[in-house]
């Protein structure tokens, strides 16, 4: 029994010895890429002890050293040790009261140390179904977004915006997207009261990031809703009654690096409408569009130049589209299918994070998997926790693609 015992506590310590090795890479990776954008040892150290308290074993007592810089070599050293405590190995000898376990990385500066700017979008489905329960205890589906949506804005906005810039964009929608000011640029007409929502447009510029001009403006919600289109003869019965702007006030945000904008209006989605996901996707790839520079006063987006900016937009939704305003376009599905594939063929990396996508709904299932840019890039969540999670994971993963400077050594 002392032998089961001592053999089930090794293979544990095995496995914590994993964890503190995945501790201390993502210790090193963080530091290098504090340290190449703001030549700070002070801050390498101490986003490298911060990230290692986050991601270390729970269980053990696990120590990371002050992490060694070579700024010639522009390499950076962590390395961490831990003690794991046992009972059965220490009744067979006193020397295995607890087992040592240790872990080393470094992080080298190669070619890509020189990074990218970062400009993201944030497409954030606000139908009044975000109200229900999310699957996890005391939180909704549009708490457990904005949650998420925060967290991913604190770790992907740079504090420091030198010598690469990191901004994201919102992109709120339901039945409709809320342009707000942006509605005279867009639509070429006034709003009437607080109608400035608008819905997809028409014509050779449907599916394009062909900039607001003539042949292709947007036409507004409030003279499109009563003969909104849908497979559902209830769900077009609501928009055609609908007597009210909608989003009401969550409207789309441009590039900002501003990360007390972005939470203040993250903060106030609420949910509401039904869900026209193919206007949110088409906006998101406007808020990336150089060629919207003029619409995006003071947020231009940068050029189509994947050596300088990764261009990311985020789609989440539970893509059970199902609204739409132009017959001449093919309906809500075939309109985020053909948006996606010229987003992409744009120079747009595109995410898809499916929050409880109904594998009965082939278009659901269908839109979810290859909107994305390749099937590692779509993110499935079934709770709140879960979509809390994916929004993490997916932080680390953009985070990556631009502000690695690093490969890790062991």
């Amino acid at each position: 029994m002392m032998a089961i015992g001592a053999s089930v506590e090794i293979s544990s310590a095995y496995r914590t010895k994993a964890e503190l090795q995945n501790a201390t890479d993502a210790a090193a990776l963080a530091a290098a890429r504090v340290y190449r954008d703001s030549q700070s040892a002070e801050a390498a150290q101490g986003v490298a002890a911060s990230t290692f308290a986050a991601a270390k074993p729970r269980d053990v007592s696990a120590i990371l050293q002050p992490i060694v810089i070579d700024a010639a070599a522009g390499t950076i050293d962590a390395r961490a040790s831990a003690r794991v405590q046992t009972q059965f190995a220490g009744l067979i000898s006193t020397s295995y009261d607890s087992l040592p376990i240790s872990s080393t990385a470094r992080s080298i500066a190669g070619a890509t140390a020189q990074g990218r700017d970062l400009e993201v979008s944030l497409m954030l489905d606000i139908t009044i179904s975000m109200n229900q329960n999310s699957g996890s205890p005391n939180l909704t589906k549009l708490q457990a977004m904005k949650q998420a949506a925060l967290n991913f804005v604190s770790t992907v906005i740079q504090d420091q915006q030198t010598p690469h810039r990191s901004r994201a964009a919102l992109v709120p929608f339901s039945s409709a997207v809320n342009v707000l000011t942006k509605f005279n640029a867009v639509t070429n007409t006034s709003p009437t009261g607080a109608w400035t929502s608008v819905v997809e447009r028409s014509g050779p510029s449907a599916f394009t990031d062909d900039p607001p001009g003539a042949g292709a403006y947007f036409p507004s919600y409030r003279n499109k809703h009563g003969s909104a289109l849908s497979p559902n003869s209830m769900i077009a019965k609501l928009e055609r009654n609908r007597s009210s702007n909608i989003p009401v006030n969550a409207g789309v945000l441009p590039l900002t690096p501003n990360k007390t904008t972005l939470t203040n209006a993250i903060n106030a989605l609420a949910a509401d409408g039904t869900t026209a996901g193919h206007i949110g996707t088409a906006w998101s790839w406007y808020t990336l569009s150089p060629r919207w520079a003029s619409v995006w006063t003071g947020a231009a987006p940068a050029a189509y130049d994947t050596t300088r900016t990764e261009k990311v937009a985020i789609l989440m939704s539970d893509f059970d589209y199902n609204v739409y305003y132009q017959s001449a376009n093919g309906d809500m599905n075939a309109q985020a299918r053909a948006l996606c594939a010229n987003m992409k063929a744009a120079g747009v990396t595109v995410y898809t994070i499916g929050f409880q996508v109904d594998p009965n709904l082939p278009d659901a299932v269908e839109l979810f998997h290859n909107c994305a840019s390749d099937p590692t890039k779509a993110i499935a969540a079934q709770t709140g926790a879960e979509l809390i999670a994916a929004y993490q994971t997916l932080a680390q993963m953009v985070r990556a693609t631009v502000a690695s400077p690093v490969r890790l050594a062991r």
